[in-house]
């Protein structure tokens, strides 16, 4: 017995010496952990260069990057990428975008981080025009550069767009008792306007003005107090610009109630940041004919502004930090920063959704048609292709090309027969807002309550910068070293073939006569199409990709066989392509049904290339 009892001693304290809590958990040893040292270097500082943290967690260094730099990438290990299979890593910005957390994922090696960052060579300078500088911002310490003294503000710019944000300008300068409402290259305002946050074409030593209105005079309005805030529920001025104090009696205005400004003769509205509703009919049958409104709204519908027939431009300036900077949502402003630079040019705009995105090698395009250049406007079917189409047209001139592959998964959006916006117009409007003022909102439905659905969705997401590229990360939001985008506007990243043959998602989708009406899908196409031939742009319809088993039992080749002549009788411009050619085989797709591989983009672009030679040849031949 007492020799059991010592054997028993004996084992429990070996365990305790090995750190065994009831012989089932040990002390971590050295060999259980990984030791980690970013290095620094010009461009930023780290407030914590070394690390050590258990094998297989994570780790996070704290960095400051200096004025006007941005990071290209990070490398860790003899050869191997962050980014990989072997080491992922994602980066935080605040809402500034200098101060950053890098984020190594399941760390399993003790090594040297390396981070690469760039510095911009431009630099703008925003001058107060009659306000001041925000008492709460230290330039310098915030990154506006020290020779910011006076009325005027540097700030480097991060060449990863080809227009560069423009300050928000609320963090810049102030003024008591007027509204910023954007940026202008002449001090007077009768240059090019730029909204806040908007993208701008820079020219070396640009200099930018602070556009101020002055607050509609406070006796005219009428108001509730809600405790600290005022509710405005009667208007009683004449005035042809009414811009709402941001407060009244030293209470911020946060709701505009119904019938407000029911009936107001007015042709322009601004309201001041913090506006929190507008309610219904608010406006009603007001004479207004634009919109000034920061993105920090929340509550605003379209039945606000019932029976405003005249009312067409609506201003939305950026005071809310972007949150789809790097999301493919945020590729449709560097695309039609692209269309903009070849506005005066012969090109080829190649359009749908993400099938297009995925579908083509411009390149080839390019070099198949040397007199055009080639710009890829595909980014996501799931919303309306109208708001889309319309923003092209104004970029195209006689001769252009529109290759149209609208995705049959999505087709009344796509076909144009939804007129409602949503949350997705607006997300690839973010970090560009000036584009949608382009665009007339009687041409559309739905406008303010696609906003407010928007506005609703990026409450809670990450805050990030106008830094941010998309081009630096892939479809799945993973940092990659090389740029996940071309200059065309193509998904370029390595895709490679499928070993499956069978549909990814369960869609099956309708070719078939019966699934496209003519009042509901061939006539708003071909509303828009004639609008690009009057302007002398040459329009060709070809079919966007999709897996051949992914259709729908009704999709029987002879109705498919229907529906391709059906297409080709009522269609007013050339259907260049066979139907069943855009049925590909699984192999060739990759991660859904209507993505292509590299494999499969290179077939299908050589395809296309050789029936749109054929079709322009027959054009000329005819004439």
């Amino acid at each position: 017995m007492e020799r059991k009892r010592h054997i028993v001693s004996c084992v429990l304290w070996v365990c305790i010496a090995f750190g065994v809590m009831g012989c089932g958990k040990r002390v971590l040893e050295e060999k259980d952990f990984c030791h980690l040292v970013l290095e620094e270097g010009e461009g930023f500082f780290v407030e914590e260069s070394a690390l050590t943290v258990e094998r297989g967690k994570d780790a996070s260094f704290e960095m400051i990057l200096e004025d006007g730099y941005e990071l290209q990438n990070v490398k860790y290990g003899d050869d191997r990428e962050a980014g990989s299979a072997a080491h992922n890593y994602s980066v935080k910005y605040d809402g500034d975008g200098r101060a950053l957390t890098l984020t190594l994922y399941d760390v399993r090696y003790s090594e040297t981080v390396q981070a690469r960052v760039e510095k911009s060579d431009v630099v703008i300078r925003y001058h107060a025009n009659g306000g001041r500088r925000c008492e709460s911002r230290d330039m310098a310490d915030e990154g506006y550069g020290e020779d910011g003294g006076g009325d005027e503000v540097p700030v480097a710019v991060v060449r990863s767009h080809l227009r560069p944000n423009t300050s928000i300008g609320t963090d810049l300068f102030e003024r008591t008792g007027y509204t910023l409402i954007g940026w202008n290259t002449k001090q007077d305002g009768s240059g090019t306007q730029i909204g806040l946050g908007s993208r701008v074409d820079t020219q070396e030593g640009m200099l930018l003005y602070a556009q101020w209105v002055p607050w509609t005079d406070a006796a005219l309005f009428e108001y509730e107090e809600q405790g600290e805030f005022a509710r405005i529920i009667d208007y009683q001025g004449q005035e042809d610009t009414i811009c709402i104090p941001a407060e009244l009696d030293g209470k911020k205005v946060r709701r505009i109630a119904e019938g407000a400004f029911a009936g107001v003769d007015c042709r322009r509205v601004i309201l001041p940041p913090g506006i929190y509703e507008v309610e219904n009919k608010a406006f009603e049958s007001a004479s207004l004919q634009e919109l000034y409104l920061y993105d920090d709204i929340s509550k605003i519908s379209d039945h606000a502004f019932a029976g405003c027939g005249q009312f067409e431009t609506l201003h939305i300036n950026a005071i809310e930090p972007p949150v789809y900077s790097g999301n493919y949502f945020d590729t449709f402003q560097d695309k039609y920063d692209r269309l903009l630079q070849l506005k005066d040019q012969k090109k080829i705009v190649l359009f749908s959704g993400s099938s297009t995105r995925f579908g083509y090698d411009s390149a080839m395009i390019d070099e198949a048609f040397e007199e055009y250049e080639v710009v890829n406007m595909g980014v996501f079917a799931y919303t309306p292709a109208l708001p889309q189409l319309q923003l092209i047209l104004e970029c195209m001139q006689e001769g252009d090309i529109l290759l149209h592959a609208p995705e049959f998964d999505a087709s009344n959006r796509q076909f144009c027969g939804q007129k409602a916006l949503d949350y997705a117009t607006f997300a690839m409007m973010e970090s560009g807002y000036d584009v949608f003022t382009k665009l007339d909102i009687r041409d559309f439905e739905q406008v303010f309550t696609a906003f407010s659905s928007y506005n609703a969705g990026r409450e809670g997401m990450e805050k990030k910068n106008y830094k941010i590229s998309a081009s630096h990360y892939d479809e799945d939001g993973i940092p990659v070293e090389e740029d996940s985008y071309n200059e065309y506007g193509d998904y370029c990243l390595y895709r490679p073939n499928s070993s499956e043959e069978q549909p990814i998602y369960g869609l099956p989708v309708h070719y078939t006569v019966n699934a496209f009406p003519k009042g509901q899908y061939i006539e708003p196409l071909n509303a828009v199409y004639e609008q690009f031939l009057e302007k002398g742009a040459d329009v060709y319809f070809t079919y966007s990709p999709r897996n051949q088993y992914a259709v729908s039992e009704e999709s029987t080749p002879e109705e498919r066989a229907r529906l391709h002549q059906y297409f080709q009788e009522n269609l007013i411009v050339p259907v260049i392509t066979e139907l069943e050619d855009s049925l590909v085989s699984g192999v060739y797709l990759h991660g859904t049904d209507n993505h292509l591989s590299t494999e499969g983009v290179e077939i299908r672009t050589r395809r296309i290339i050789q029936e749109l030679k054929e079709e322009m040849e027959k054009e000329q031949d005819e004439k």
